[in-house]
């Protein structure tokens, strides 16, 4: 068989650009392409991918083809995403193709699997840019009607798409993604990052997109209070990630309470390297990803992975991948965030808890079997 796969939303491995859809894409087809052994491949990429991440993906596997098509940004989207590219689709007489970031081009009309990562824009439209009525009216509606399968990342937002739309419940299936990480690092690394971004003490740390969605405002309140109640701690809040949609009203607010704060006690360190991202995570006080809603919630799991105790949202996906391994909280609730911060670093037993629970639930989700169960989807 035959299959193409959209790979233009794709984490750059040797730019380090692309969050969490564009780390699905890439790990997707790392492992497809890794454990299948019978289907031809075609990978379709924006055309400034990095050689280097090209190469990464492919390696030497002669089953595999690259094309690479349109230049992001162009000044005519609609054009070159939907006619043009489903054109070129078109020419590679596909078996399948694999579109696995929530879109499929308008006039792309063959056997296809979509991905749903999470609904998001139709639950909660003041959390996006205006102008998106394009998505949720048409491009949405029109993949989930066209696909011949459908896979979702979490049972939350199967759930979500079954309240939503009018599909047929048999043409969805759920695979939870793997989670691939380093986890081992020597003590001098940590000590280098530590210089670099001036942390001092023991810290929380929190890692994403900095956006309403993520829930800061209210992190960054619980924080504080917990400091002005344990006036003996020396705890500072890391906050690291780049700035998102809706971000100002964010640090207006960490600046103001910063000045309350002996010490500057929350600190924006802004984008940073994956490496530096997993050895802080690592040997943090306490990872908080506090998240109004998570399609899956990768940072969690990761964060389990490198054995930090997590505390998390008890609000759609988050809950289902938390479950015991992690503190759940109302991230509505600032006080129910402030206990559990408290908790954790004060109660060594239960933040042990956290660290082996969280251990076993990140064994539970690996790509060798996300790829079992989406080859035999597509047989």
């Amino acid at each position: 068989m035959k299959i193409g796969i959209d790979c233009r939303q794709f984490y750059d491995y040797h730019l380090n650009v692309g969050a969490g859809i564009e780390r699905y894409s890439y790990h997707l087809v790392r492992n497809l392409l890794k454990h299948d052994q019978e289907n031809e491949y075609v990978l379709f990429f924006y055309s400034d991918i990095s050689p280097e991440t090209i190469k990464k993906v492919k390696g030497k596997n002669s089953r595999v083809k690259v094309i690479k098509t349109l230049r992001q940004g162009s000044k005519i989207p609609f054009w070159d995403s939907h006619i043009k590219f489903s054109w070129i689709i078109k020419k590679e007489k596909l078996d399948l193709a694999i579109f696995p970031a929530n879109i499929i081009p308008l006039f792309y009309f063959g056997r296809s699997i979509l991905v749903i990562h999470d609904l998001a824009i139709f639950l909660y439209p003041e959390w996006f840019p205006d102008k998106q009525w394009f998505s949720k009216k048409i491009l949405v509606p029109a993949g989930l009607r066209r696909a011949d399968k459908i896979i979702t990342v979490s049972n939350s937002t199967k759930n979500d798409l079954l309240k939503l739309f009018n599909v047929d419940e048999k043409k969805i299936k759920m695979i939870y993604p793997g989670v691939v990480i380093k986890d081992k690092y020597l003590d001098k690394e940590f000590d280098k990052i530590r210089q670099k971004y001036d942390i001092k003490n023991e810290y929380a740390l929190f890692f994403g997109t900095i956006e309403p969605r993520k829930n800061i405002l209210n992190l960054i309140k619980a924080f504080s209070n917990y400091i002005f109640e344990n006036e003996e701690s020396r705890l500072i809040l890391v906050l690291a990630g780049i700035k998102g949609w809706k971000h100002k009203k964010i640090f207006k607010y960490l600046n103001k309470i910063n000045k309350r704060i002996f010490g500057s006690r929350i600190k924006y360190i802004g984008k940073i390297s994956n490496r530096e991202r997993n050895i802080l995570i690592k040997n943090c006080q306490v990872f908080v990803f506090p998240s109004l809603y998570e399609g899956f919630g990768f940072p969690v799991v990761e964060a389990m992975r490198l054995g930090a105790p997590v505390i998390t949202s008890n609000k759609a996906s988050l809950q289902e991948i938390g479950r015991d391994a992690a503190a759940l909280i109302n991230p509505a609730d600032v006080n129910s965030i402030r206990k559990q911060i408290k908790k954790v670093c004060e109660n060594k037993n239960f933040r042990q808890k956290l660290i082996v629970q969280g251990h076993k639930r990140a064994d539970q989700l690996t790509w060798e079997k996300a790829i079992t169960e989406f080859k035999a989807l597509l047989k």
